[in-house]
């Protein structure tokens, strides 16, 4: 749990890692668990063909976001199958880990994460309904016209192969994770 603002934040984290030296170590090594999830996530070919439907359903801009999304979606449906922690209490400790923690966080982390806590969106991934609200909310955070919320009907569309490419994708993801996190001694506790 040590690593997980730094994991859940680290889209808000710019820049070499040598830029957050000030920051704590478990902050540090949560942001290059997060950069190491991300490149192997962009290079999947599991998650390339969930992007690309999306894209054939005229999700296009944002077709990378509403994949990251949606694999969440799936992920919290499924919970019981990738951990023993009930989806209710990781969540409450999530929160917990991350209020510790927030002092000297960037300010766009601080409000997204204060966001998402205030309207649940933790808790809504695994319904249907959750997701497609969390979909258009988040539609309407980015600058430019999208189609995020459409992704919904375009998951429900493909919704067989999609769940067949995450199952595939989070099998592997944890596998190499595991991998990554002893190669390079991040403290997970």
């Amino acid at each position: 749990m040590h690593l997980i603002t730094g994991n859940l934040g680290g889209d808000s984290y710019k820049g070499k890692l040598s830029n957050f030296s000030h920051l704590p170590l478990k902050i540090q090594q949560g942001i290059k668990l997060h950069r190491f999830i991300d490149d192997f996530t962009d290079q999947s070919e599991h998650i390339l063909t969930v992007t690309h439907l999306l894209q054939q359903g005229g999700i296009s801009k944002v077709a990378a976001i509403a994949c990251d999304i949606l694999l969440d979606h799936y992920l919290s449906r499924n919970w019981n199958h990738y951990s023993s922690i009930p989806y209710p209490d990781f969540i409450g400790a999530i929160y917990l880990e991350v209020e510790a923690n927030l002092e000297g966080t960037p300010a766009d982390f601080r409000f997204l994460f204060n966001k998402m806590k205030e309207h649940g969106w933790f808790y809504a991934y695994p319904s249907f309904e959750g997701i497609s609200l969390i979909l258009r909310q988040y539609g309407t955070r980015i600058p430019f016209k999208n189609k995020l919320a459409g992704s919904s009907a375009v998951y429900q569309q493909h919704q067989k192969t999609i769940d067949t490419c995450f199952e595939t994708f989070l099998n592997e993801i944890r596998t190499r994770s595991a991998e990554f996190i002893l190669d390079q001694r991040l403290d997970i506790l």
